[in-house]
């Protein structure tokens, strides 16, 4: 299943994209129950914070299936604001208020290599924060404070349930979904500060997205075509397989630290090719347009902006 934030009319909802279409769920509960919208349809958030909620949504997913091949329903429940064109909403973030928003550094064996860099033994574990997140199609705005700003594709995995010290071979239980983040980074203040966290963590920062897309339809996570385009220009071409540390380490080292809870991203780390370690190296200016396409999880794509 594939589920989406969007904006309609300056309002936020969540829904489920079925080919071109998206059923906003909070109506589509209350068109088939005939109750009032549960608080746990308001957000992502708070759709992932609910215990088995993968079921519920499978089994809307499949009554949706028949809507759809019915112009009566399908029409009724397009007037009555249910069911939308993809192409007339504006998709956002899929998840705008995640606990957290871990990532990973240096998870893939040749993005150590174009660096010139020893392969880490453990994960590298660093953070964004939430005012960093945007959606498809909005801009990433480039700070005046840098001269370097980068790109880095990247495969995320969603965690569905509360856990500590999460066995690896348990760990899968623990996913939700799926998206696409870009790791947005300004690279002169990362090095310079030889931490993280002020050099990645500049609003718009973190764009992700388009979808949502639940563990079920992702066969296997660590086998996933991902492609960065600046413009009109490979940077990226690589796959999930290529990872030092799988998710089920991931979510098994994360979790002997802090206990990981539904909502929580994980961004896994990106393949070679990113702008700063090329030569000569390419840097994001603006009017860029950066591409991110992982397999089966859909196109992110945002345009950069200066900082007025």
């Amino acid at each position: 299943m594939y589920l989406a934030t969007f904006k309609f009319n300056n309002k936020i909802f969540i829904g489920l994209k079925l080919g071109d279409n998206l059923f906003r769920l909070d109506k589509t509960y209350t068109y088939f129950t005939e109750k009032l919208s549960p608080i746990w349809l308001k957000d992502m958030l708070s759709l992932i914070e609910r215990e088995d909620i993968l079921s519920e949504l499978k089994e809307l997913n499949e009554k949706l299936q028949s809507i759809i091949t019915d112009p009566d329903k399908y029409n009724e429940l397009s007037k009555k604001d249910i069911i939308y064109k993809v192409s007339d909403v504006q998709i956002a973030a899929p998840i705008l208020n995640p606990h957290k928003l871990i990532c990973i550094g240096l998870n893939y064996k040749d993005h150590c290599l174009e660096q010139n860099i020893t392969i880490p033994k453990n994960p590298i574990l660093f953070s964004k924060f939430n005012t960093a997140i945007i959606g498809y199609g909005d801009n990433i705005i480039r700070p005046r404070q840098t001269e370097q700003l980068d790109f880095e594709g990247e495969l995320a995995f969603v965690i569905g349930k509360k856990g500590k010290n999460i066995p690896i071979e348990d760990a899968m239980d623990y996913i939700f979904g799926y998206t696409i983040c870009n790791d947005v980074s300004a690279r002169d203040i990362q090095f310079s500060d030889k931490q993280w966290l002020r050099g990645k963590s500049f609003d718009t920062f973190a764009p992700m997205g388009p979808f949502l897309v639940t563990k079920d339809e992702i066969e296997d996570p660590h086998n996933l075509n991902i492609k960065v385009t600046l413009n009109k220009n490979t940077m990226q071409d690589s796959n999930t397989k290529n990872m030092i540390f799988n998710i089920p380490y991931l979510v098994n080292f994360i979790s002997n630290v802090f206990p990981l809870v539904p909502g929580d991203v994980v961004t896994t780390g990106t393949p070679n090719g990113v702008g700063v370690f090329r030569n000569p190296p390419v840097f994001l200016k603006e009017g860029d347009k950066i591409t991110i396409e992982v397999e089966k999880l859909g196109i992110l794509q945002n345009t950069v902006i200066m900082e007025k």
